[in-house]
């Protein structure tokens, strides 16, 4: 039977406090990496490329998880809906 590794999730609490540092800081975020995937930690960034695989990498190289260390955003001015 093969087992499913499942990664933590933040509480709601930090989800909260997450979404309002992008919330907070999108506009200067958008000024320095437009058009970029962002990788923030503790409120700064860490790592930005313009492809998610790039910066999965950069992660990587840095001892860092995409999956569990950071949060990840595309940082732009054209809205888009994704359906995943």
């Amino acid at each position: 039977m093969a087992t499913r590794t499942l990664f933590p999730q933040p509480g709601l609490q930090e989800s909260a406090r997450i979404q309002r540092f992008w919330n907070d800081h999108y506009a200067e975020l958008l000024a320095q990496h437009p058009e970029q995937f962002v990788a923030v930690k503790d409120d700064k960034v860490v790592a930005a490329a313009d492809d998610l695989a790039l910066l999965y990498y950069q992660l990587r190289d840095m001892g860092l998880d995409a999956r569990t260390d950071v949060a990840i955003e595309f940082i732009s001015s054209k809205s888009a809906s994704l359906l995943l």
